[in-house]
């Protein structure tokens, strides 16, 4: 998918507010508000923009731990389906997972997990640990923002 500058610009805009109107958008970067509905409409039917979200802040929601967590795990059909279990085990333990990715390198999966204390991370982690296959967790846990491009 090739975009150009236009598109650019109305994807800096919506990365700020999802919710800015295509009005304002097309005032911003002097096209008209058809342009801009389009051009968002294109971009969502090639995947470009996959959603609109609402982004939280975890501390105001009661999380006191946000951490990066890295694993190896051998690869297995059957040790894989171990993940399907992860949200159960967060459930249980005052955590919210936020994400799961497979990696290449020394981990070959990361998760992001929130947790309402440093407790209840420590209970997950050695829950995962109990998993089959799974070897050399390490526990990142963010401290403090620097940068972020969303807001």
């Amino acid at each position: 998918m090739i975009y150009d500058e236009i598109d650019r610009e109305i994807l800096e805009i919506l990365n700020r507010d999802g919710r800015t109107k295509f009005t304002t958008i097309a005032k911003s970067i002097r096209r008209t508000e058809g342009t801009v509905r389009n051009r968002v409409r294109r971009l969502r039917e090639k995947g470009v923009i996959q959603g609109f979200r609402v982004v939280t802040d975890p501390v105001n929601l009661g999380y006191e731990k946000q951490a990066i967590i890295r694993f190896q795990m051998e690869p297995s059909y059957e040790t894989y389906a171990q993940m399907d279990n992860l949200p159960f085990i967060c459930q249980g333990v005052n955590c919210d997972l936020l994400a799961l990715y497979r990696a290449n390198g020394e981990s070959n999966f990361i998760l992001e997990v929130l947790s309402k204390s440093k407790h209840d991370l420590d209970y997950f982690v050695s829950e995962l640990g109990k998993f089959d296959g799974i070897e050399d967790i390490e526990v990142l846990i963010k401290e403090e923002k620097i940068y972020d491009k969303l807001p």
